[in-house]
């Protein structure tokens, strides 16, 4: 009488002890913190640019800027603050809060120099 043995299972990949438990894509918060981080040389840049767009307005025009101008200037001063909440965000509320304050950050970031470039008064 012969026994035959138990067939054996291959192994899962996701059990193998080389590779990594979560999904490799997932942003992690140091890259999230990255993305806040980089907000801030983008915000020289989106100053420059809107400091540009206004005094080219200035000059072409009647000599001053419209009213959006003082609201894109209010965007530019809230992107920092955006910035700094997602860096400095503790670990508690998650993943997903830091995600929707960097995406704030560079929303304003963008306003700025959009809606002074849509100002035609």
């Amino acid at each position: 009488m012969t026994t035959s043995a138990p067939p054996t299972a291959p192994v899962p990949a996701a059990t193998s002890p080389d590779l990594p438990d979560g999904d490799p894509f997932a942003p992690s918060k140091a890259a999230l913190r990255v993305f806040a981080l980089l907000g801030f040389p983008l915000l020289a840049v989106a100053w420059v640019l809107f400091a540009v767009i206004v005094l080219n307005q200035a000059y072409s025009g009647d000599g001053a800027s419209g009213p959006l101008a003082g609201a894109a200037q209010v965007a530019l001063m809230l992107s920092p603050v955006a910035g700094l909440v997602s860096f400095c965000l503790p670990d508690t509320p998650g993943l997903r809060a830091r995600r929707i304050t960097i995406w704030i950050q560079y929303a304003l970031l963008v306003a700025g120099p959009v809606l002074a470039a849509v100002d035609f008064s």
